[in-house]
Protein backbone atom coordinates (compact mmCIF):
# COMPACT_ATOMS: atom_id res chain seq x y z
CA UNK A 1 0.00 0.00 0.00
CA UNK A 2 2.68 2.55 0.80
CA UNK A 3 4.72 1.75 -2.68
CA UNK A 4 1.59 2.52 -4.19
CA UNK A 5 1.74 6.13 -2.41
CA UNK A 6 4.84 6.54 -3.14
CA UNK A 7 4.84 6.19 -6.54
CA UNK A 8 2.63 9.10 -7.84
CA UNK A 9 5.04 11.83 -7.85
CA UNK A 10 7.55 9.60 -9.47
CA UNK A 11 4.67 9.38 -12.48
CA UNK A 12 3.94 13.17 -12.00
CA UNK A 13 7.66 13.73 -11.91
CA UNK A 14 8.03 11.03 -15.34
CA UNK A 15 5.34 12.98 -17.00
CA UNK A 16 6.81 16.68 -16.23
CA UNK A 17 10.14 15.80 -17.67
CA UNK A 18 8.70 13.99 -20.93
CA UNK A 19 6.25 16.98 -21.40
CA UNK A 20 8.44 19.61 -21.29
CA UNK A 21 11.50 17.80 -23.39
CA UNK A 22 8.25 17.41 -26.36
CA UNK A 23 7.89 21.30 -25.49
CA UNK A 24 11.44 21.58 -26.28
CA UNK A 25 11.10 19.97 -29.02
CA UNK A 26 8.14 21.87 -30.78
CA UNK A 27 9.89 25.35 -29.64
CA UNK A 28 12.68 24.31 -31.80
CA UNK A 29 11.21 22.72 -34.34
CA UNK A 30 8.97 25.58 -35.07
CA UNK A 31 11.77 27.97 -35.08
CA UNK A 32 13.68 25.92 -37.49
CA UNK A 33 10.42 25.96 -39.91
CA UNK A 34 9.84 29.88 -39.17
CA UNK A 35 13.34 30.81 -40.58
CA UNK A 36 14.91 27.78 -42.84
CA UNK A 37 12.45 26.30 -44.85
CA UNK A 38 10.02 28.05 -47.16
CA UNK A 39 6.66 27.07 -45.60
CA UNK A 40 5.95 30.69 -44.15
CA UNK A 41 7.55 32.53 -47.08
CA UNK A 42 4.44 33.72 -49.06
CA UNK A 43 2.83 34.69 -45.75
CA UNK A 44 4.75 36.17 -43.60
CA UNK A 45 7.48 38.85 -44.25
CA UNK A 46 11.33 37.91 -43.76
CA UNK A 47 11.98 40.15 -40.89
CA UNK A 48 8.40 38.40 -38.96
CA UNK A 49 9.61 35.27 -39.54
CA UNK A 50 13.29 35.44 -38.60
CA UNK A 51 12.26 37.13 -35.42
CA UNK A 52 9.88 35.01 -34.60
CA UNK A 53 12.34 32.16 -35.14
CA UNK A 54 14.66 33.75 -32.94
CA UNK A 55 12.10 34.20 -30.08
CA UNK A 56 11.30 30.64 -30.22
CA UNK A 57 14.63 28.99 -30.28
CA UNK A 58 15.72 31.17 -27.63
CA UNK A 59 12.48 30.54 -25.71
CA UNK A 60 13.18 26.72 -26.35
CA UNK A 61 16.93 26.65 -25.25
CA UNK A 62 15.91 28.87 -21.94
CA UNK A 63 13.13 25.76 -21.33
CA UNK A 64 15.37 23.29 -21.97
CA UNK A 65 18.12 24.52 -19.64
CA UNK A 66 15.83 24.79 -16.65
CA UNK A 67 14.14 21.33 -17.43
CA UNK A 68 18.11 20.39 -17.35
CA UNK A 69 18.46 22.30 -14.53
CA UNK A 70 15.46 21.19 -12.91
CA UNK A 71 16.68 17.63 -12.86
Amino acid sequence: MNRRINRQPDLKKGFKLIWGIMMVIIYVSVAYLLVFTPLFRENIPSWIRISFGVIFSVYGVLRGYRLWKEQ
